[in-house]
């Protein structure tokens, strides 16, 4: 199995520290995501069918990503991955698929809101969550065998597995480009021309960005030059902050809700004005 090598270790007091982090992370990410799925497949909501369907799926994807704290913070507290070679490619597997999906999910939640704003909400959006996780499934099996189109290895500081930066292989940087592209750039830049006219639309942007703007960092920096040369405690931050999109997200979608309610009513008033 390939590994990074860094120069500078984290100190026993910042390892502890991610261990911390990446606890309460889980606890809080488990419930809140729990929340908002008893909420909604129990129709304890008033949105729309569609947007019913993007929130428990991102509910969904949220989820995987708080159930994987507790394996992060086991090798944050031992200071190394302690679940071996198949451990590692699994739980790339999985915070592959379910990152990817929470990213996707929300830039579909966002233009859910946006086209409901300018009057021509969506009647279903059943293929699309199918097409979301679709996706998903694709990019986080790519790397594993028998396909091996990527490659997953143990972070720089033991804490978990990720994408193993450090390869220059022509086609494991092909995956990186192409993934980083339909996963990251496409979402952000559809997220970013809703949030243009629609200010709701403009906080989930930069929700997103402050969940996964670290990994876009790293990934950028490692593979233009060396991921030798990205400070590893960078690479350190990027899961820590990424699992705060369970936590984030169930913010962001109660306030989009009651953000949304409050622009159905007046839009309802002002018809009623016009008859």
């Amino acid at each position: 199995m390939s590994t990074l090598t860094m120069d500078s270790p984290l100190s026993p007091g910042e390892y502890f520290t991610m261990g911390l982090f990446l606890t309460a992370e889980g606890i809080l990410g488990v419930l809140c995501c729990g929340v908002v799925l008893m909420s909604f497949l129990g129709n304890n909501n008033k949105m729309s069918p569609s947007r019913s369907s993007l929130v428990i799926s991102l509910a969904l994807a949220d989820m995987g990503i708080a159930i994987m704290c507790p394996f992060a913070a086991s090798a944050s507290f031992t200071e190394s991955w302690p679940f071996g070679e198949t451990g590692c490619q699994t739980y790339a597997f999985f915070g592959m698929t379910f990152g990817i999906a929470s990213v996707t999910n929300l830039a579909a939640l966002t233009v859910d809101i946006y086209h409901e704003t300018q009057g021509h909400p969506a009647k279903s959006s059943s293929l699309l969550v199918m097409a979301i996780w679709v996706n998903a499934l694709f990019w986080g099996v790519a790397p594993l065998n028998p396909i091996r189109w990527g490659r997953y290895t143990v972070e720089p500081f033991g804490t978990g597995c990720l994408l193993d930066f450090e390869s220059r292989d022509i086609m494991y940087l092909a995956y990186l480009l192409v993934m980083v592209v339909v996963c990251f750039v496409i979402p952000v830049g559809a997220m970013i021309y809703c949030a243009i006219n629609v200010k709701t639309c403009m906080v989930m942007t930069l929700s997103l960005l402050l969940y996964w703007g670290v990994y876009g960092i790293v990934a950028v920096a490692a593979g233009v030059g060396s991921a030798s040369n990205v400070p590893i405690r960078l690479f350190a931050l990027a899961p820590v902050v990424a699992k705060l999109a369970p936590i984030g997200n169930t913010i962001l979608v109660h306030w989009t809700n009651q953000q949304t309610s409050t622009i159905g009513k007046a839009t309802n008033q002002e018809g009623k004005k016009t008859k």
